[in-house]
């Protein structure tokens, strides 16, 4: 498996990564991603502006889908979360893993490099949100030595609970 910045010939095989993890949180009862988020047009403006990043095989199928940037998140700015770092950070957004590669390790993999990007960018930290039921990413951050910094709000969305990780 080879972690690469992701390009516009990716698109389809990023959408179906996407539209799995989708269903499957819907599935499960989870409402932290809906019919209009992540959209389609989202996922086409992460790749355009070089912040998308894909996990594929041997053949350049991706079976892993992360935004991982250094602008700044606008709902960080809540006052109900207590950041570690109050300098500049990085924040991985739409993580994703395609339903035949879960358990393969590909999530872990996606944020050890968002960690690696930013020490060779001299950014000290690194931010993520997830929703209260979203297990799988809960236990993923907590194993990797996220810290919890309360909640931000993302308005009709709802609220997320919110992780940094000083590198």
């Amino acid at each position: 498996m080879t972690l690469r910045k992701s390009i516009p010939t990716d698109l389809p095989g990023a959408w179906r990564i996407i539209l799995d993890a989708k269903r499957m949180m819907s599935e499960s009862g989870r409402n932290q991603w809906t019919e209009e988020y992540p959209s389609y047009t989202q996922i086409e403006a992460d790749i355009a502006s070089g912040d998308a990043y894909v996990i594929c095989d041997d053949d350049g199928t991706p079976h892993a889908y992360a935004c991982i940037t250094a602008r700044p998140e606008p709902a960080y700015d809540c006052p109900n979360a207590c950041w570690l770092n109050h300098g500049g950070y990085m924040v991985i957004h739409r993580l994703a893993v395609s339903a035949a590669s879960r358990g393969r390790g590909l999530a872990r993999m996606m944020l050890m490099y968002a960690e690696e990007l930013c020490r060779r960018s001299g950014i000290g930290s690194i931010r993520i949100d997830t929703n209260h039921d979203n297990a799988e990413m809960l236990g993923l951050v907590s194993s990797l030595g996220y810290a919890s910094c309360g909640m931000v709000s993302y308005g009709p969305r709802g609220e997320r609970m919110a992780f940094e990780k000083l590198v």
